[in-house]
C-alpha cells in the first residue's frame, strides 16, 4: 500500500485537468472576444449560481445538519477524518431524505464547503457499518481537499467536447477512492460501501465479489464502450479492484482496465464523431436523400444479427456447422463483441468445433474488442487440448490483450497450471510485463499459488 498521501493522487488527475483547462480557457477567450458571448457567458453563470443556490437553501432547510448533539457519534468520526486529512476546517454535514438512494455529494458555495449524505447510506449507522459510512464520508471529504469542486468549474466548458471532463472526473472519483480508503485504514469495507451502491445494501451480503469483478470483462461491444468514456464515474467493479490493487490486497479477478492509450482513442473518436455532427449537419440535411437511405435501413438491418457460422457453433449443431465450412463460410466474421466462431468454440468448450474450425483455417489471432484472443480464453478457462491445437496453428503465445496480460498471466491467474507448463514448455515468455508492471510470476504470488510459483521461478 503506499502510504504517502502524495500517492493517493491518481495518476490521471493532474493530466486530464489540464487538458480540460485547455479546452476550457479556448472556449472562454472566444466568448469574451465577443458582446453576445460575454451576454451568455454571463447568463450561463447566473442562471448555475441561482439553481445551485436554490438546491443549498433546501438542504439547509430541511436536512438535518450533524453537530455536537446531533449524531455526535459520526460527528466525531468527521472530525478524526478532517483531522487526519489536515483539512482547516470541519465542512457542514447534512443528512437528507433520498427515497431509499445509496449517494452522497459534497459542493462549495461562495467558500462554504458542505457534503450531504442521504438517508439511505447514512442508516449504515443502525446496522452495524460505521466504518462503510466512514468509507462514504471520507469520499466527500476528500473532493472536498483536493479542491475538485472548484476545479469542476474551472474545466465546465470542456464539457461541450464529449468525453474530455468526463475522463477527469473519473480520475477525481479513483482519488477520493484511495484518500477514503487510506484515511480509513479498511479496505475491505471500502469494497463492501460500493458494492452497496451496486445492488443496495441487504444484497450486497450475497454478492459473489470476485465474479462481479470478472462481470466487466463479460460486458463488451460499443455502447458499453461509448457508456464508459461519457460516465463521470468509473464502474463500479473497477472502482473496488482499483482499492484492492492500491491497498495491496487485490483480488485476483479479471478486470477490464483499459490503458490510457485505450482512453485516448476514445475521447479522441467521440469527439470527433460529435465535431462531425455538428459541423455536417446542414451539409446533410441539403443532400440527404430520404428513398436512397430507408433503402439502405432495410438493407442493412440485418446487421446485428449474429453469423451463421457463430450460430451453429453457439447452438451447438454439429451438422449445420460442417455445412457452412464446406461451403466455404466466412470463418473470421465477428459479432458485436468482435468474437468470431473460433472464440465462440473456445468458450463453449466445444473441442470438436475448435479443431474443424482450426482445420479449415481460422484465424487464431484475431482480437475482440478488448484485444482478447482464443489462446487467452482457453488459457483461462482450463481448456488443453484446445491450447495445444492452436499453439501447432500459430497462434501468439506472447500476444497481449488491452491490459497487457499474455496467455500465460491467463493460464496463472486462473490457476491453470497445467496449462502454464504447456505454454512454458511451448516457449512462453515469463518476463513480458502487463500495464501494472506485472509479470506472470507476480501474478502467482500475489494469488498465492505457491505450486505455481515454483513453476515460473524453475523456468527464470
Amino acid at each position: 500500500m503506499n502510504d504517502s498521501p502524495k500517492n493517493l493522487i491518481h495518476k490521471n488527475e493532474r493530466k486530464y485537468f489540464i487538458i480540460a483547462l485547455v479546452f476550457s480557457i479556448g472556449t472562454y477567450i472566444s466568448l469574451i472576444s465577443s458582446l453576445i458571448g460575454i451576454v451568455y457567458l454571463g447568463l450561463f453563470l447566473a442562471i448555475s449560481l441561482l439553481l445551485h443556490a436554490l438546491m443549498l437553501g433546501y438542504i439547509r432547510t430541511n436536512g438535518v445538519r450533524l453537530n455536537p448533539e446531533q449524531f455526535p457519534e459520526v460527528y466525531d468520526k468527521i472530525k478524526e477524518l478532517c483531522a487526519k486529512m489536515e483539512m482547516k476546517s470541519i465542512p457542514e454535514v447534512y443528512v437528507l431524505e433520498s427515497s431509499g438512494a445509496l449517494n452522497a455529494f459534497a459542493t462549495r458555495f461562495f467558500g462554504r464547503n458542505m457534503v450531504v449524505l442521504y438517508s439511505a447510506i447514512f442508516e449504515l449507522i443502525e446496522e452495524g457499518a460505521e466504518d462503510e459510512l466512514s468509507f462514504v464520508i471520507a469520499h466527500e471529504l476528500a473532493h472536498i481537499k483536493r479542491r475538485h469542486i472548484s476545479t469542476q468549474l474551472m474545466v465546465l466548458p470542456a464539457m461541450w467536447i464529449p468525453g474530455v471532463t468526463q475522463a477527469y472526473s473519473r480520475a477525481c472519483e479513483y482519488t477520493c477512492d484511495r484518500f477514503a480508503a487510506f484515511y480509513t485504514g479498511n479496505s475491505e469495507a471500502a469494497k463492501n460501501c460500493l458494492t452497496m451502491f451496486s445492488v443496495g445494501k441487504m444484497l450486497s451480503k450475497r454478492v459473489n465479489r470476485t465474479s462481479y469483478l470478472n462481470q466487466v470483462n463479460e460486458e463488451k461491444g460499443f455502447i458499453i464502450w461509448l457508456s464508459e468514456i461519457l460516465s463521470t464515474h468509473p464502474p463500479l467493479p473497477k472502482r473496488i479492484r482499483e482499492i484492492g490493487l492500491f491497498m495491496g490486497d487485490d483480488e485476483n479477478a479479471i478486470a477490464a482496465n483499459r490503458s490510457s492509450k485505450k482512453i485516448w482513442f476514445g475521447i479522441s473518436a467521440v469527439t470527433l464523431l460529435f465535431a462531425l455532427i455538428i459541423g455536417g449537419s446542414m451539409f446533410a440535411l441539403k443532400k440527404l436523400d430520404i428513398e436512397s437511405l430507408m433503402n439502405e435501413v432495410e438493407i442493412n438491418s440485418n446487421l446485428d444479427s449474429t453469423p451463421p457460422l457463430i450460430d451453429a457453433v453457439i447452438d451447438g449443431d454439429r451438422q449445420k456447422l460442417n455445412n457452412l465450412l464446406n461451403a466455404g463460410e466466412p470463418l473470421d466474421t465477428q459479432d458485436y463483441n468482435g468474437w468470431t466462431a473460433l472464440h465462440w468454440a473456445v468458450k463453449a468448450s466445444d473441442i470438436e468445433a475448435s479443431k474443424a474450425l482450426i482445420g479449415k483455417g481460422a484465424d487464431p489471432n484475431i482480437e475482440d474488442y478488448y484485444g482478447v484472443v482464443p489462446l487467452m480464453m482457453a488459457a483461462g478457462d482450463g481448456h488443453i487440448e484446445i491450447v495445444q491445437s492452436l499453439l501447432e496453428t500459430g497462434a501468439d503465445i506472447d500476444h497481449q490483450d488491452y491490459n497487457g496480460w499474455t496467455p500465460l498471466i491467463y493460464a496463472v491467474s486462473s490457476g491453470q497450471n497445467e496449462i502454464a507448463q504447456a505454454l512454458l514448455d511451448a516457449g512462453a515468455n515469463t518476463d513480458v510485463k502487463d500495464y501494472e508492471d506485472s509479470t506472470a510470476l507476480k501474478h502467482a504470488i500475489k494469488q498465492g499459488n505457491q505450486e505455481t510459483v515454483t513453476l515460473l521461478r524453475n523456468y527464470n
